[in-house]
Order: structure tokens, then sequence, then C-alpha cells
């Protein structure tokens, strides 16, 4: 698997609990087409990050992320849990995606679209602490 694509790589699991930190975005609870494609976690911080949301299986999309934040999630029923942050880099291939996914079972990848090396920061902070 080709880390180098990677800028500071979070691998470490997050706790067992469920984590609190992330919701969907209240402006889309009656939208069937649009609630699952958001979510929004918020950081140590406090500050509120809206994902886009991917669904396993579309690894060649997130791997096409120049510039961004992408959280592996698990699901455990209607309840979600991330299990990993990375800052997405020019040159992530999709198949490491892919291999990331088995390996932490990952249903879904939440994608928040930045540059900053903060904001990774910030949000694997609050996620897998």
């Amino acid at each position: 698997m080709q880390r180098n694509a990677f800028l500071n790589v979070s691998l470490r699991h997050a706790g067992q609990a469920l984590s609190p930190r992330g919701q969907e975005l209240d402006s889309l609870t009656q939208s069937d087409a649009l609630r699952s494609r958001f979510f929004s976690w918020r950081g140590v911080s406090g500050r509120r990050y809206v994902c886009s949301v991917f669904q396993n299986g579309e690894e060649a999309f997130v791997s096409d992320v120049e510039s961004g934040v992408v959280i592996g999630v698990t699901r455990e029923g209607a309840s979600i849990r991330p299990v990993f942050v990375l800052q997405a880099r020019k040159g992530v291939e999709s198949r490491a995606l892919r291999e990331l996914a088995r390996e932490l079972n990952v249903a879904e990848w939440h994608v928040h679209f930045s540059a900053e090396e903060a904001t990774m920061r910030d949000l694997a902070g609050s996620l897998l602490n």
C-alpha cells in the first residue's frame, strides 16, 4: 500500500463507544435523495465540518480528491463510528483505499474538501480520541 500518497496518516482505532460528534444535516432530514450523501462531524475546536458521503466501493471517486480530509466510517446498526482519518493528497490509489476499507471494515467514506492541514488535525483529534 502506498502510504506516501497520504499526509499525516492516522490509523489509530477510535474508541469502542459510538461517536456522539457526528450527525446528519438537519436541513436534509426530509430529503431521501440527499440525506445519505452528507454528514457533519465536530472537531476538537467545536467547529462543524460538512462532509460528502461516498459508499464502500466508491474508492475511485475518493482517490480523486487532491486536497481534503477523508474519514473512514463503520456502521453498527443505525450508529456510525469513525475508524481512521487521513489527509488526501494527489496520487492516492483507489486500491490502497479498498485495502484500508477491507482491513478496517469501512462502510462509508466521509470527505471534507479542504487544503488546510489544521482541518485534518482538528477532526482527527476529535474523532480518534
